[in-house]
């Protein structure tokens, strides 16, 4: 029985259409932030960039290609981006709602 990470073996052609979607999603935040940002929502947007953008390049070819010893650690790195990923995408999603619709005083 192998020990170690669990690994994403999806075909290229997936990778690829994820990949674009992600970079996509990216720039659309980008744009929405340089547009309408404020104080509240730009360090999510920033993070969530961020995360997704190591989560988008760090593929199944470039662990190979340049992380041959370490395949586990980039894996888990990999891993660990795209849950970060995911958590700034909602908190980002929160302060933007909050920032079109505040919340009233009873």
């Amino acid at each position: 029985m192998a020990m170690g990470m669990p690994r994403w073996n999806l075909k290229d052609e997936i990778e690829s259409r994820i990949r674009i979607t992600i970079l996509l999603i990216v720039v659309l935040i980008l744009v929405h932030e340089f547009q309408f940002g404020s104080g509240m929502s730009q360090f999510a947007g920033m993070y969530l960039c961020l995360f997704a953008l190591i989560a988008a390049f760090l593929t199944n070819k470039v662990q190979r290609q340049l992380f041959t010893s370490i395949m586990e650690y980039a894996q888990a790195l990999r891993i660990i981006s795209f849950l970060m990923s995911i958590a700034f995408f909602a908190i980002w999603l929160f302060t933007v709602y909050h920032q079109y619709f505040p919340a009233t005083a009873l």
